[in-house]
C-alpha cells in the first residue's frame, strides 16, 4: 500500500471511529504495520514493542499528520494514557542496545505485531479510574488516621486511670504525712512544756541553792565575828572543829586581823596548781590558832603579805575556783595586779554573781562542785556576752579547748600557772592599747 492510500486509511479510521476507545491504538498499529516509516517508527524483532529511532523525525513527520500532537511529549503522554510504559535500558548495556542510544522503545502486553485482535483489550485510562484510586487512598488515609486517633484515645484513658490512680495514693501519702505531722506538732509541744517545767524547776533549785549557799555564809561569817570579838575580850575558847562552808573563802588573815574559819590550808610555793604544802589543822592547833588570835590583831604591819595598804584597785575580777591553795594564791595575786577579787567555789554560784554585779573579767575553773565551769559559763553568755572568761584548767587536749570555747570561754590559762602567766592573760583582756600595767604589778611579790 502507498503512503498516500495509508494517509487516507488512517484518516477514514479515525473520523469513522471518533467515539472509540482505542483510535489511538489502532492508527499507531497500522502505521506501523506499514514499512514507509520504518528509520523513524518500527517494530522491535521481537514484536512485542515497538520503536522510536528518531525523535526529530517522529516529531516533524509524522505527528502532526497522523496523531496532531505538537511535541514528542505529548505523544508519550498519550501513550501512557494507554498503560504504555517505556523500556529503560541499563546503563550497561546500551553500548550493545541495536537501536542506538537515542531510540525510545515501549510496550504493552496486548500490542504486538501479530496480534491485531487484542488491540480491544487496550483501553484508555478513564478518569473514573484515577478518582478511584484517590478515593481508596483517601479512604486509606482517613482509615489510618481513625486508627491512630483510636489508639491515643486508647493512650489517654490508660493515661488518666494511671493519673488517677497515682492522685489517690499520692492523696493518701499527703493525708499519712498530715497526720504523723500533727503528731510531730503534739509531742513537740509536749516536749515544749516539758522543757518550760524544767527550766522553772531548775531555776527554783538554782535560787534554793544559792539562798542556802548565801545563809550559810553569812553564818560562817557571824561566827567569825563572835569568835575574834571573844579573843580580843580576853575569853578563852574550847578547840572548834567543824567544816567550813563550801562557797565562803578569804583571806586567812583579815585587814584587820581576824580569824577565817575557812583557813584550813598552810601556804606555800609561788605556782597554783603546783607543788605547795598543804596541811590540814587539828583540833589543838585551831584551839591554839584561836587563843593567838589577839596576839595576831595587835601585830605590826610589815612581816604579813596581806597587811598594809593596798592601792586603790582598778579592776573588777570574779575568782571561781573551789581549791583554797589555788584560791590564797589567786587572790594574792590579783590583789598585787591592783584588783579587787570576789570568790565563789562553784558554777551556780558564779552565775548568779555575775548576773547580778558587772565584773571587768572572770577566771573561771573547769571541775567544781554543783556546776562545772564550761556548763556556768554557757549559762552566763546566755546574758552577758562581753565580759572575758578565762578558764582555768589542766586538762587542755585540743578536743578539751574546743569545748571550752563552743561553750564561750575568751581564753585558756593552763594549770599549773606562774605568775606571769596569770598576769599576761590580765594584760591581754584587761589592759587597753597604748595602757600601762599597775604600779602594783611591777611591785615585786
Amino acid at each position: 500500500m502507498s503512503s498516500i492510500g495509508l494517509d487516507s486509511t488512517l484518516a477514514t479510521t479515525f473520523s469513522s471511529n471518533q467515539s472509540g476507545s482505542n483510535d489511538f491504538v489502532k492508527k499507531l498499529f497500522l502505521m506501523l504495520q506499514e514499512d514507509s516509516y520504518k528509520d523513524i517508527v518500527k517494530w522491535t524483532e521481537n514484536g512485542d514493542s515497538f520503536v522510536v529511532l528518531n525523535t526529530n523525525a517522529f516529531t516533524k513527520e509524522i505527528l502532526p499528520r497522523h496523531f496532531k500532537h505538537s511535541n514528542f511529549a505529548s505523544f508519550v503522554r498519550q501513550l501512557n494514557k494507554y498503560d504504555f510504559h517505556k523500556v529503560k535500558v541499563a546503563n550497561d548495556a546500551r553500548s550493545t542496545y541495536p537501536y542506538g542510544e537515542d531510540a525510545w522503545e515501549f510496550k504493552h502486553p496486548d500490542f504486538k505485531i501479530n496480534d491485531r485482535n487484542s488491540l480491544d483489550n487496550i483501553k484508555r485510562k478513564g478518569p473514573g479510574i484515577k478518582k478511584q484510586l484517590q478515593q481508596q487512598q483517601q479512604s486509606q488515609k482517613q482509615q489510618n488516621y481513625h486508627q491512630q486517633l483510636h489508639q491515643q484515645h486508647s493512650s489517654v484513658i490508660n493515661g488518666k486511670v494511671v493519673a488517677e490512680h497515682s492522685l489517690t495514693q499520692c492523696n493518701r501519702n499527703c493525708a499519712y504525712l498530715k497526720e504523723q505531722l500533727n503528731q510531730v506538732k503534739e509531742s513537740n509541744q509536749h516536749l515544749v512544756q516539758e522543757n518550760a517545767m524544767l527550766q522553772k524547776k531548775y531555776k527554783t533549785l538554782v535560787d534554793h541553792i544559792v539562798s542556802i549557799n548565801s545563809f550559810n555564809e553569812r553564818y560562817y561569817r557571824s561566827m567569825g565575828a563572835l569568835i575574834n570579838v571573844l579573843v580580843q575580850s580576853g575569853i578563852k575558847l574550847p578547840p572548834l572543829d567543824f567544816p567550813p562552808p563550801n562557797n565562803f573563802t578569804s583571806s586567812a588573815i583579815s585587814p584587820h586581823g581576824s580569824i577565817d574559819l575557812a583557813q584550813g590550808y598552810i601556804l606555800e610555793g609561788k605556782e597554783c596548781g603546783g607543788d605547795a604544802t598543804v596541811a590540814a589543822p587539828s583540833t589543838a592547833a585551831a584551839a591554839s590558832t584561836v587563843a593567838a588570835a589577839s596576839t595576831v590583831a595587835a601585830a605590826s604591819t610589815g612581816t604579813s603579805e596581806y597587811i598594809g595598804t593596798p592601792l586603790a584597785p582598778t579592776f573588777h575580777v570574779l575568782l571561781v575556783e573551789d581549791d583554797n591553795v589555788c584560791i590564797q594564791l589567786c587572790r594574792k595575786f590579783l590583789v598585787k595586779y591592783g584588783c579587787q577579787v570576789t570568790v565563789v567555789t562553784d558554777g551556780l554560784n558564779a552565775i548568779s554573781t555575775v548576773e547580778h554585779t558587772k565584773y571587768d573579767l572572770v577566771l573561771m575553773d573547769i571541775v567544781m562542785p554543783n556546776l562545772d565551769g564550761a556548763t556556768a559559763t554557757s549559762v552566763i553568755r546566755s546574758f552577758d556576752t562581753k565580759t572575758p572568761i578565762i578558764a582555768m584548767t589542766g586538762n587542755i587536749g585540743d578536743n578539751d579547748l574546743v569545748t571550752y570555747l563552743q561553750n564561750g570561754m575568751s581564753d585558756i590559762l593552763a594549770k599549773p600557772f606562774t605568775k606571769d602567766d596569770l598576769y599576761s592573760i590580765l594584760s591581754k583582756h584587761l589592759l587597753k592599747e597604748g595602757e600601762e600595767e599597775p604600779a602594783s604589778k611591777k611591785q615585786r611579790l
